[in-house]
């Protein structure tokens, strides 16, 4: 079974570019085009790694990150921010619990 990864972006060219490439590589991606519309799909689906922009209008993806990591949320998907414009520090991503941060 293909691991699933939600990719979440609100610039539809990287989204399109950022899911082709791990469907192409074996995964099965899920897309959101803000951190509020990653909240609804994480609400009913669990994936096995998230890939977010950080910077995004309609819930950024610290919000995304904060609901992952609070107890209500029951999954570990790995978490990796993608970024151009951050507002946290590579350091300060750590200590949140990303995995990884591309700027």
């Amino acid at each position: 079974m293909a691991k699933r990864v939600l990719v979440i972006d609100d610039e539809p060219d990287i989204l399109e570019l950022l899911a082709e490439e791990l469907e192409f590589e074996g995964f099965s991606t899920v897309q959101a085009s803000s951190g509020n519309e990653a909240l609804e799909i994480l609400e009913t689906q669990s994936f096995d790694a998230i890939i977010s922009d950080f910077k995004m209008p309609n819930g950024n993806g610290k919000v995304v990150l904060d609901f992952v990591k609070s107890d209500s949320y029951k999954e570990s998907p790995v978490f990796y921010f993608v970024s151009g414009q951050a507002d946290m520090s590579f350091q300060d991503a750590l200590k949140e619990g990303v995995n990884k941060f591309f700027y």
